[in-house]
This record gives C-alpha cells, structure tokens and sequence, in this order.
C-alpha cells in the first residue's frame, strides 16, 4: 500500500513537493528514489514514482491517473456543535472517514462553547486532512466558519434532517431517502429549544429519532452519519 497525500495543485507529468509533505517523505518515511507515492487532488489520484529527494523538495514523475473509488457519489454535510475539549476533533476523524463532504460547526442557545478561534479550525482542517488520507478518500472535507443557530439553515443543503431527543414518530432510516444530496443536524450538549426546533421546522428541517437512547452529541454524530451513509450507498 502506497503513501497517499492530497496536494492543492492540479498534477502534471513532472511533480515537486516541497515543505511539510517533502519533509515527511524523506525525514519521516524515508522515502528513496523508485519508491512509488499517490497524489490525490479533486477525486483523481496520481501515481508518482520518486526520481530525487533532497532535504527541501521531492521530485517525481507521474506514471498513471484515475478516479478515487473510495469517494462517496452522495453529497453529506454535517451540521455539527462546537464541543468541549477534543472531542469535536474525534468525530471530524471519524466522519471524514464515514464519507462527509462538508462540516458547518454552530452555536445554539444551549452550546458550552461559544467560540471558534482561527487556530483550532486550523487543527480541524489537518484532522480531516490526514482522516481522508487513511480512508483514502479522493476529496478533503471543507469545515466552514461557524454560524449562529438562526442562520445555520441557510447554509445547508435541502433535505435536512435534525436528530432530536424527543422525536418518537419519524426514525432517521425511515427519513433518508434516494437522493444526491442530504444534511444531518446533531443538537449540543444541553439539546435543542422547542423553539430552536419550531425555527428548524419553519425552515423545511424534519426531526428525527436516532433510537431509544439518549447520545453524547460526539456519538450522535457518529451514529447518524453511519447510518445515513449504509441507506445511501447500500
């Protein structure tokens, strides 16, 4: 198995990486001319065969090209609060690795944390950077700025589906249907208001039960998008 990395330029026949991903290659992999690397850029990855490593850059040249299989055909953006510690960190792995396209962190009227600093958006970034990596997935999941609970449902793509403790009637696997596109919505830590819930409604959002449970929102998160992702791709 072949050491994979995401690059942010198109790939030509003649390739050069410099900075963090030279440095992996010939200090931390140790990596050697002939050896073999994928480039993966926009759901195509490259076949690269190493032709120089040096201290600041890697030279190579591409042998072959073809689409990622690994990455999903449906568009899932998880609507996602701003969790205490790490843990929001553990579910961006964990997602990313389930197939999402897409997290829009926000703050509700219940969120213990409030707040996201450019530099732990940063880290989200690089967490789902190197997650795509391990499931060798052909595209990164963006993370957008966060947003306020009011305007959250501006930013998603229609059908939305909002887990939520007290829905009994309409079960997330009964929710999901055919479709290219689809938004999950998990609440905070302390839930969402009933009115928190009217203005998602208001908005064309459906409630849905992810079972008899109560989950830690980091759990919840995980769960939907696991299940939504087997209806989708089964």
């Amino acid at each position: 198995m072949t050491h994979r990395f995401f690059i942010d330029e198109d790939i030509a026949d003649a390739v050069v990486l410099r900075g963090e991903q030279a440095h992996q290659i010939a200090n931390v992999l140790r990596l050697k001319v002939g050896d073999e690397i994928t480039l993966v850029r926009d759901g195509l990855e490259s076949s690269v065969v190493i032709e120089g490593v040096d201290a600041d850059q890697v030279r190579g040249r591409c042998i072959s090209k073809r689409p990622v299989d690994a990455e999903p055909h449906v568009r899932l953006t998880l609507a996602l609060p701003i969790l205490r510690g790490d843990r929001t960190e553990e579910v961006i792995e964990g997602v990313t690795q389930l197939g999402v396209s897409r997290i829009v962190p926000f703050v509700s009227s219940r969120s213990v944390v409030r707040s996201l600093p450019d530099a732990k958006r940063e880290r989200w970034t690089r967490v789902a950077r190197e997650a795509a990596e391990t499931a060798r997935r052909g595209r990164i999941p963006g993370i957008d700025q966060p947003r306020e609970w009011d305007r959250l449902f501006d930013a998603l793509d229609a059908p939305v589906l909002v887990a939520w403790e007290s829905e009994v009637l309409v079960k997330l696997q009964d929710a999901v249907t055919n479709t290219a596109q689809l938004s999950l919505v998990i609440g905070p830590e302390g839930g969402l208001s009933m009115d928190e819930i009217a203005l998602a409604r208001d908005q064309g959002a459906v409630t849905v039960s992810l079972g008899a449970r109560n989950l830690r929102s980091e759990t919840a998160a995980i769960a939907a998008v696991a299940q939504a992702m087997a209806i989708l791709e089964g």
